[in-house]
C-alpha cells in the first residue's frame, strides 16, 4: 500500500512538471502572437469557458398600476467561446426575492440562453448578450393566482475586469421584459461578481 502511494505521489509530480513546461510553452507562444499584433495578449484568450455568479439587483414593473419591486438574489451564467473568435454561447439562471407591497412576496425565476460576444484580452473586457428563454413568478397573495410562467426576453452587458489569468471581477446591467397574464412586464437587472474562465 505505501508504495502504490509513493508511485501515485510520483506520478502526480510527473503530471504536475509536464503541466507547467506545457504552461511555459504557451505563455511564450502567447507573447511572441502579441508582439506580432502590437501587443501582450491575456491568458484568457485561450480559456473557452467563462462561469460567473453575481449578486443581483431587479426593478421589476409588474404592469398592472401596482408599486415596482425591488428584488435582490443571485444570477449564476455559464459561457462557452467558439474556438479564439468574440462569439459564444451562453445559459444564465437568475433568482430574485422580494415585495411588490408590504405584504406580498415575490420570488421570481429566470432562466434564459442564447448569444454571447465579448473581448478576451486585456485588463479590461467590455462583453454583451442577448438571451431568450422562461420566467416563473410567485406571490404569496391570498387573491388571484398563486404564480404564472412567461417568456423572457434579455438584452444587455458590461465589463469584466481580470483580477489574474483566470479570475475576472464582472459588472453587469442588463433590461429584460416578461408577458404574464397578457400584461408586459419590464425589468432593469444590474449585478456585480466573480467569474471564473478555464
Amino acid at each position: 500500500m505505501r508504495k502504490l502511494g509513493i508511485l501515485c505521489a510520483a506520478i502526480l509530480c510527473m503530471v504536475g512538471t509536464v503541466s507547467a513546461q506545457n504552461n511555459t510553452n504557451l505563455s511564450v507562444t502567447t507573447a511572441a502572437d502579441g508582439a506580432q499584433m502590437g501587443g501582450t495578449r491575456s491568458s484568457t484568450l485561450n480559456a473557452p469557458w467563462e462561469v460567473g455568479m453575481n449578486f443581483t439587483y431587479q426593478r421589476y414593473d409588474i404592469g398592472t398600476g401596482k408599486a415596482n419591486s425591488n428584488l435582490y438574489g443571485i444570477q449564476s451564467s455559464v459561457s462557452r467561446y467558439i474556438g479564439d473568435s468574440m462569439f459564444g454561447i451562453e445559459g444564465t439562471t437568475t433568482v430574485t426575492f422580494g415585495h411588490f407591497t408590504p405584504n406580498d412576496r415575490e420570488q421570481l425565476i429566470t432562466y434564459a440562453g442564447g448569444l454571447h460576444v465579448g473581448k478576451r484580452t486585456g485588463k479590461i473586457q467590455p462583453w454583451g448578450h442577448v438571451l431568450a428563454g422562461g420566467s416563473h413568478d410567485r406571490f404569496n397573495q391570498t387573491t388571484g393566482p398563486a404564480s404564472f410562467n412567461s417568456l423572457a426576453f434579455i438584452g444587455g452587458g458590461g465589463v469584466d475586469w481580470q483580477l489574474r489569468s483566470h479570475f475576472t471581477w464582472r459588472f453587469e446591467a442588463d433590461y429584460f421584459t416578461t408577458r404574464f397574464g397578457g400584461v408586459w412586464q419590464q425589468a432593469i437587472n444590474a449585478g456585480t461578481g466573480l467569474v471564473i474562465n478555464f
